[in-house]
């Protein structure tokens, strides 16, 4: 209520009316003034001079909690709290003797008092006025409780919006639909940018002059208009002022008002320049790591846990997918089933069985008639819990052809020094039954006769068995499926062939075989590793000396070894004994691929092959299989 003094004027003139109308009129106004006080939604207080209360309307009784009775002829301190008591007693004597309100006129913010003494913050309009000589005053008052309470929530979200906007490292931007006003522009935007967010404050549409000109008719045709239905999501580059080009992610999101309509357009403007050289080197690293993969003479696949290929190299798809692309074809479809199995089974390998030579020997396998060999390696791919599988395989039908070849060369070399032998087999057999035949002419006795036949028939199995273990060894191999073999079995069955030559003479051999798994190999090939070791060792001594055989478990393999008591052989030759064509007996004695291919067929099998010698004392050599390429069978032979 505003300031303001009355005299009354006297009946009559001006505007007024007569002194009979003025009473009816002065009647109706006082209860329109009435009425008007008790209903008005604000606590209305009317005091004296001395700030005695002298009204007090129903919103003042609600909002104090005093009746009328309780609070007329009451002084007004009683609805304030005590700190404010001096000041307002001090107020109300300067205001008597001033005949002012320094207050009058304008909403003060105090805090009133209820009867139940608790505290409340009020805004109260102050007014004055004078009447037949005396000064009265009238407070309107309002409770801005509930609107403190919406202030205070609004402060505390405006602080925390203007936290956070001040403080990330992206830029938060708010315009208006037409794009002709920044209304808000966080600090980051001079980081980012390099320019004053004052700048882009008077001038709206300067951000748009940093834009790369490849990029700024796309991003300017965006943002008119894709931003005001939300779909505005660009990657722009941009041209700082010292020349630096920096990659943006800039978004927007139209703000709404009650009827629907976009009234304010708020982004969040992001610098990707580390992302974005990121996925470039990646980029990079990923090409050249396809042209390198590309060059590998061997087709590369990578497979997931569903056994569905996910990556394959040129050479894999020309390979198995006819030249065409293999992403998502099931490893069944490529594969042969057990090569998919074991994949299927490499994957869930433990930490333990990763390092047993089974998974790290090469296998084989043939489609269409080609021979391909294989290896597993396991994929870390930083980032993912899906386990995946490479797959390394090489196309070596031809190689494997021209080894067959060099593997029977050698082996019918080998055999060149057993045909002496294999002819006094077959030569003292053959001469018993030319002499038995020849009795048999001249012999009546039938029971005689019977006799003779019987001593032919011995004499020809005797050559049969000879003639049978000859051509067994020197058939080619690669008819042969894989099967169990029992080492010392096949030990014992290498010397009993090369017994047959004369270069064995005196040799005592000694056997130790213990009860170990059965091997699971192809026969011709194992036949040939000891052979090849056995022959050697027989010819190192000279046919005098002592032969072990043994076979074993240790340390989780299975092994085979052959001890002689030979010549042994110097240390500076053990490194290259396993190179093909090297030898270090005689010009004309050795073709220097026998121990090449022994090394080829163990650890073709997964297996490791290791030579101890001492030069005057003899030579070792022993052959270890990991046991994952055995089978639990087995017993001592």
């Amino acid at each position: 209520m505003l300031e303001h003094t009355h005299e009354t004027p006297e009946p009559g003139h001006g505007p007024f009316p007569a002194p009979g109308a003025w009473r009816k009129t002065d009647a109706v106004l006082r209860s329109f003034a009435n009425v008007l006080i008790e209903t008005a939604p604000d606590a209305i207080i009317l005091a004296d001079a001395r700030g005695t209360i002298m009204l007090w309307n129903k919103a003042a009784q609600h909002l104090f909690g005093y009746s009328e009775e309780e609070v007329m002829g009451q002084p007004l301190t009683c609805l304030m709290p005590a700190r404010y008591r001096d000041a307002h007693q001090k107020g109300l004597e300067r205001v008597r003797a001033t005949g002012h309100s320094k207050l009058a006129g304008k909403p003060v913010e105090l805090h009133g008092r209820k009867k139940d003494g608790t505290e409340f913050p009020l805004e109260l309009s102050l007014g004055t006025w004078q009447s037949g000589g005396s000064m009265f005053f009238s407070g309107i008052i309002r409770d801005t409780t509930e609107r403190k309470r919406v202030e205070e929530t609004l402060r505390e979200s405006q602080e925390r919006f203007y936290q956070v906007a001040e403080n990330i490292r992206e830029v938060f931007w708010m315009t208006d639909p037409e794009k002709n006003r920044m209304i808000y522009i966080s600090p980051a935007y001079e980081s980012i940018w390099g320019r004053s967010c004052d700048s882009l404050y008077a001038s709206p549409r300067s951000w748009l002059d940093a834009l790369h000109p490849d990029d700024r008719d796309r991003v300017l045709q965006a943002a008119l208009t894709k931003q005001i239905s939300g779909a505005y999501d660009e990657e722009y580059r941009i041209v700082r002022p010292d020349g630096a080009t920096r990659w943006i992610w800039d978004r927007a999101f139209p703000i709404r008002d009650a009827s629907g309509q976009v009234y304010r357009i708020t982004g969040i403007a992001e610098d990707i320049t580390d992302r974005k050289q990121a996925e470039q080197a990646l980029q990079q690293a990923y090409d050249e790591t396809e042209k390198i993969l590309a060059s590998v003479p061997g087709a590369i696949l990578v497979a997931e846990q569903d056994l569905r290929v996910v990556y394959a190299n040129s050479l894999a798809c020309r390979y198995f997918g006819e030249g065409h692309d293999m992403l998502g074809v099931p490893l069944n479809d490529v594969l042969p089933a057990d090569v998919a199995q074991r994949c299927w089974v490499y994957m869930r390998r433990t930490p333990q069985t990763a390092e047993n030579g089974y998974w790290q020997q090469d296998r084989q396998f043939e489609r269409h008639g080609k021979v391909y060999e294989y290896r597993f390696f396991p994929l870390a791919i930083r980032g993912s819990e899906r386990p995946q599988t490479g797959i390394v395989l090489w196309d070596i039908t031809e190689n494997k052809r021209l080894g067959e070849q060099i593997m029977q060369a050698e082996k019918l070399a080998s055999l060149g020094t057993l045909v002496a032998g294999m002819a006094h087999e077959v030569n003292n057999p053959a001469q018993g039954i030319m002499g038995l035949a020849q009795l048999m002419q001249d012999e009546a006795d039938l029971h005689v006769v019977k006799e003779y036949a019987r001593d032919i028939v011995g004499y020809t199995k005797h050559i049969a068995t000879v003639v049978r273990d000859f051509s067994t060894y020197a058939r080619q191999s690669d008819g042969d499926e894989e099967t169990e073999l029992d080492l010392g079995e096949r030990m014992a069955e290498a010397v009993k062939l090369l017994r047959r030559s004369p270069q064995f003479g005196h040799v005592e051999v000694v056997t130790d075989f213990r009860s170990v798994p059965f091997l699971r190999a192809r026969r011709t090939e194992i036949d040939q590793v000891f052979v090849n070791l056995i022959g050697n060792a027989v010819q190192a001594m000279d046919g005098r000396g002592c032969l072990t055989l043994e076979t074993a478990l240790r340390d989780g393999a299975l092994t085979a070894s052959v001890r002689d008591t030979g010549c042994g052989i110097p240390k500076d030759r053990l490194a290259r004994i396993f190179d093909p064509f090297y030898t270090t007996k005689e010009a004309g004695k050795g073709t220097g691929l026998g121990l090449y291919i022994v090394y080829k067929i163990v650890t073709k099998h997964g297996g490791k092959i290791q030579v101890d010698s001492e030069v005057g004392q003899g030579t070792t050599f022993t052959v270890a299989f990991p046991l994952g390429h055995t089978s639990p069978q087995g017993g001592p032979s």
